[in-house]
């Protein structure tokens, strides 16, 4: 998992994605998470909706899903 980010981050993650796969406005994500998730360059500003996930971020939950297999 990347440094300092927490399965609710990676939550908001799962969430932005599946809004934006489903061409949805992502639901309102707090600041605060926001703004952790763009220090990664997992979000970037959208002039439309607010934010949207990056490939990055993609990359980081697929990256995410697979540790979480691994685990079962």
């Amino acid at each position: 998992m990347a440094s300092n980010l927490t399965p609710e981050d990676f939550d908001w993650l799962r969430q932005m994605q599946g809004a934006a796969d489903a061409k949805r406005d992502p639901p309102p994500v707090p600041k605060s998470i926001i703004d952790k998730l763009g220090a990664f360059g997992f979000t970037k500003p959208d002039g439309l909706r607010g934010f949207t996930i990056t490939v990055r971020g993609r990359e980081a939950l697929l990256d995410q899903n697979m540790r979480d297999a691994e685990d079962r």
